[in-house]
């Protein structure tokens, strides 16, 4: 089938672009001054005008109410991206090293990989509905992010104590303290998780009627509710830490982007084609001028 003559055939030669080389191994960084940038600034905002009290919030109650929902909002979509590059590039990094390796170790490294999307994509959804508007949702993004993360950690922890997985670098001293934050940051959140519930079930606003803070420190509750706010934080530090142990592996990779030609290319471009599609556009400026005649 020859293309419309209007749109021109064209084929793009094979090629390599090389880069990225080490600097892959500053993604972590960038994470992290993302996050920890977006949260204190946010913070800071919320803090100045008066939205959350300055003990220890929530970190999503920062970026509760405008203008600092806003940034916080930008800040998680973008680290959010960071994240899933970080993620695939880790994927690929096992992959390239273990390419006779065991189904075990592939299936853990696959599902990493899809744990560690759904972490990120929990991560947006945090961002975009704030829990004094969707809250069913924001709380189902939050399981996503902090129990995605957490299963992540142990399963990339888990690859590190097998002797049949080769990292490219001497991964072995990373593996017992990976392990450490995959436990500290379950312990974490169960108690972030029982203490919210309890502060929750105990909560007595001491202004019922205020709509500019969502916990004040005279509420009834409010003690339990600073255990929930404070693991919270130590979950999201310590899955910052975490990822700062994948700078290592990451400034080995190379990335490559290769641009071939598409298969449909050598159809389109041959002789016979390319004498059927100016016949075509013959056909077609014939047909057009006829009736300009007619009319």
């Amino acid at each position: 089938m020859a293309p419309p003559p209007h749109l021109p055939v064209q084929c793009s030669k094979t090629m390599t672009v090389q880069g990225f080389g080490s600097l892959l191994g500053y993604l972590p960084f960038l994470l992290t001054l993302l996050i920890g940038g977006g949260i204190v600034m946010c913070y800071c905002m919320a803090v100045a005008y008066g939205h959350v009290e300055a003990a220890f919030p929530y970190i999503s109650d920062t970026g509760t109410f405008p203008p600092e929902s806003c940034v916080f909002t930008l800040f998680l979509n973008c680290a959010a991206v960071v994240l899933l590059a970080i993620f695939t590039l880790k994927y690929l990094h096992v992959v390239q090293y273990n390419r006779q390796c065991s189904s075990a170790v592939t299936r853990i490294n696959t599902a990493a990989l899809v744990i560690g999307y759904v972490a990120a994509f929990g991560i947006m959804v945090v961002g975009a509905f704030q829990e004094t508007n969707v809250l069913a949702v924001h709380v189902l993004g939050a399981m996503m992010a902090f129990i995605g993360g957490t299963v992540y950690m142990f399963l990339i922890a888990s690859l590190g104590f097998r002797r049949d997985v080769n990292f490219g670098v001497d991964e072995r001293g990373y593996a017992k303290a990976r392990l450490f934050m995959a436990f500290l940051s379950a312990i974490s959140f169960i108690i972030s998780m029982t203490a919210s519930c309890v502060a929750w079930y105990q909560w007595v606003p001491f202004d019922p009627d205020s709509k500019s803070k969502l916990w004040n420190e005279r509420d009834k509750g409010y003690n339990i509710h600073l255990v929930a706010t404070a693991f919270e934080w130590v979950m999201a530090l310590d899955l910052l830490a975490f990822l700062m142990t994948f700078s290592q592996e990451l400034h080995i990779i190379q990335l490559q982007v290769v641009l071939v030609r598409h298969p449909l290319c050598s159809i389109l471009s041959s002789p016979a084609v390319s004498a059927n599609s100016q016949h075509t556009t013959q056909d077609v400026l014939l047909d057009t001028d006829n009736e300009l005649c007619e009319s």
